[in-house]
């Protein structure tokens, strides 16, 4: 039986000790799992989202249920200003439980829904902390990652993630590609504070670019499968034009025709008749000749 890679055992070295303790990924990078236990409160909570949450956006159904949380992402690195902190830390609190309810709903797996969280915790805070106000405010203090998973800095476990996640990326094909949109909208994690941290950064994005473009295939040129619309044609002359016109002026066309083929020939006999008439004039006087000498 093969073994969920959010289960392996992986030695973590602690910075503050050389000692070194065995513990799950799951535990100590993905943090605790949910409480099934308070499932009233889940269903409470599920009935209050607003409709405009349900967002539809491919055939990802983990990036679908953090499509708003995507869009923080990008509005908080350019936002000038935010005055309430709190009010910030309560929006985005709400916006992750909403996540958790959408990508459980759509049939995500329970420990990639967990790994979301985490990797979208993460990226959430770095937003929020690399500008100048959530530097000023102290946002460590309010920190997502902290209130979901007990930790204050996630910038190197999720780069952990992605290696763990590569090694069977057909299975994770989901997460990976949440996690490649996160690289994309700008989070850096550990490789903000390296010397050649962009270049690196950078090739591990291509790597993800490659495996998922392999596996999902060629992207459709068209933006939508319909947007040509239904197309009715121009109707045809026949259509717009009664029946009884169309005979009507075939007749008058054929008469024209005929009359004008008659007129023409009429003309061309009468030239003809006028060319000939006097040469048959002579043959009725030598006639008449002949007549008049045969009388006693």
């Amino acid at each position: 039986m093969s073994q969920s890679p959010f289960e392996d055992r992986t030695v973590l070295v602690s910075h503050s000790s050389r000692n070194t303790r065995e513990v799950s990924l799951t535990e100590e990078a993905l943090g605790r799992r949910p409480n099934y236990a308070q499932l009233e409160d889940r269903m409470v909570f599920a009935a209050r989202i607003r409709p405009e949450l349900e967002l539809r956006v491919g055939v990802n159904p983990l990036v679908e249920a953090a499509s708003v949380l995507l869009l923080h992402q990008a509005r908080l690195s350019q936002a000038p200003r935010h005055q309430d902190l709190t009010s910030l830390k309560d929006n985005l609190s709400r916006d992750i439980k909403t996540f958790e309810y959408l990508a459980m709903s759509r049939g995500c797996d329970n420990a990639e829904v967990i790994a979301g969280r985490y990797v979208l915790c993460t990226v959430l805070d770095e937003a929020v902390a690399t500008t100048p106000w959530g530097e000023e405010g102290e946002w460590s203090r309010h920190s997502l990652l902290s209130s979901f998973h007990n930790e204050t800095y996630g910038g190197e476990k999720v780069f952990q993630l992605i290696d763990k996640l590569s090694a069977n990326p057909a299975r994770h094909l989901d997460l990976l590609e949440l996690i490649y949109l996160c690289l994309s909208l700008g989070f850096e994690g550990k490789y903000r504070l390296l010397p050649r941290g962009t270049l690196e950064l950078e090739a591990i994005r291509d790597s993800l670019y490659r495996q998922i473009r392999q596996l999902r295939g060629d992207v459709k040129k068209e933006l939508s499968p319909n947007w040509q619309g239904i197309s009715k044609g121009r109707p045809s002359l026949v259509s717009r034009v009664p029946l009884w016109s169309l005979l009507l002026m075939a007749v008058l066309c054929l008469a024209v025709t005929y009359n004008g083929f008659n007129w023409v020939l009429r003309s061309q006999t009468n030239d003809i008749a006028t060319l000939y008439s006097p040469l048959a004039q002579p043959a009725v006087a030598t006639n008449n000749v002949k007549e008049g000498s045969d009388t006693p």
